[in-house]
């Protein structure tokens, strides 16, 4: 009686931890789709087992065995779930299968062209990866390559779709907002596929086409500060003026010792022979279609005590533009 209780419990226990009935090894695969898979169940004692499966089914040996190998040529089945079982489906153990397949293609573009990228204005990236399996395990990222070639990440994107194991398109979006030092930039994306210990080592990484940035932005200062200053009479003025800006901006120098004020459309005013009447602000406009920016030279023209007859001074400055709408 104590023999026929004592074997009720080991079966029992067998099938609710059958890990102590059968061992898979390896038990966890990670195949390539179309490549071939093998695997072994093993038992501590000898016993009638076989193999269910799609593909590469072994049915039930006719003898006791400790070990009895899984092999299949070609793995075609997305959904392969080899089962090792023993006579009358006491113990059964499921091989971890992942069959995988790297992405035909991997693009970024946007969502809605734009034509010309504008300083702080928001785009639409998207990313697509065409068929791609598991999708699950799936990582995208987006990358920024300033013209220094200074690679940048600006996301990082996965998503949960572990139940889904055929392959699958796989759309994936930013939104971007560039500044005037992405002018001249590319963008990017990186599928990663991250198959874990038993993938392949690195993980295989493919990346999209590069998009290349043209934003276009106002004028900004390039110089260091606009100045007051004084020249002696008779000596030449030259005031340069200088601006950064997509479109490149056009110049206007407003005069103050003009009656009525005059402006001038270029980027250079020069005055010879300065006179007192000369002294005043002297105002650059930088203008491009998206704005402006402005900046003032006060000038002082002074008497000319202690200077040699006919001595010339030439005033160069590089004038800083202060930026206003």
């Amino acid at each position: 009686m104590e023999i026929v209780i004592l074997v009720s419990l080991l079966s029992l226990y067998c099938d609710f931890t059958d890990a102590e009935c059968l061992v898979i090894s390896p038990a966890r695969l990670v195949v390539k789709y179309g490549d071939p898979a093998s695997s072994n169940c093993s038992s501590d004692t000898p016993v009638e087992m076989g193999w269910e499966a799609t593909q590469g089914g072994v049915g039930l040996t006719d003898n006791k065995v400790k070990i009895l190998n899984w092999k299949v040529d070609s793995v075609t089945d997305w959904k392969i779930k080899p089962t090792c079982f023993t006579d009358g489906g006491q113990c059964q153990k499921e091989l971890n299968i992942t069959v995988y397949k790297l992405p035909d293609s991997v693009s970024i573009s946007y969502r809605k062209y734009p034509d010309p990228m504008v300083e702080g204005h928001q785009y639409l990236l998207q990313c697509l990866v065409q068929n791609i399996a598991p999708i699950g395990r799936l990582r995208v990222t987006f990358y920024k390559v300033s013209t220094t070639g200074e690679q940048t990440e600006l996301d990082t994107q996965q998503k949960s779709k572990d139940n889904i194991n055929t392959p699958e398109n796989g759309t994936y979006t930013l939104d971007f907002t560039p500044g005037r030092d992405d002018d001249g930039a590319q963008l990017l994306c990186s599928a990663m596929l991250d198959l874990g210990p038993e993938g392949p080592q690195p993980p295989p990484v493919m990346d999209s086409n590069r998009l290349n940035t043209n934003v276009h932005y106002k004028p900004q200062i390039t110089s260091p500060g606009c100045f007051s200053m004084s020249i002696t009479e008779g000596d030449t003025l030259s005031l340069n003026c200088s601006a950064n800006g997509n479109p490149a901006p056009s110049y206007d120098w407003l005069l103050s010792h003009a009656d009525p004020n005059t402006m001038e459309e270029r980027s250079v005013v020069t005055i010879t022979n300065m006179a007192k009447s000369h002294s005043g602000n002297y105002t650059c406009i930088a203008i491009n279609p998206l704005g402006k920016s402005t900046c003032t030279v006060n000038v002082e023209v002074t008497g000319a005590s202690g200077q040699t007859a006919g001595s010339a001074l030439v005033a160069v400055l590089l004038l800083q533009l202060i930026h206003w709408l």
